[in-house]
């Protein structure tokens, strides 16, 4: 997964129509590597494996259906979210 990422990434907790809460996580992908659905997914696969395996309160008392985080991949250097030269914040308002 290291090849594909760059390790910086920001959380945020969104809400769809239904006002229903979702983790959505904002992941860097590595230079020259162009978003796909299938590293968004793969992402998201290993993230929820994580949670699950550290917090028994997650994995117990979340519904399964609303476990898997929403992954969204940015370009490179994404100003909004990785700007060059700025240190990340791991998590968004």
């Amino acid at each position: 997964m290291n090849t594909l990422v760059t390790g910086k990434f920001a959380l945020e907790v969104t809400e769809d129509a239904e006002r229903d809460r979702h983790l959505t996580v904002t992941v860097e992908p590595a230079p020259g590597l162009r978003g796909a659905d299938e590293t968004a997914q793969a992402i998201g696969r290993s993230i929820l494996a994580q949670l699950r395996r550290l917090n028994s309160e997650f994995a117990d008392y979340v519904p399964p259906a609303r476990q898997p985080p929403v992954v969204h991949l940015r370009e490179t250097g994404d100003p909004d979210y990785f700007p060059p030269g700025a240190k990340n914040s791991y998590t968004k308002a």
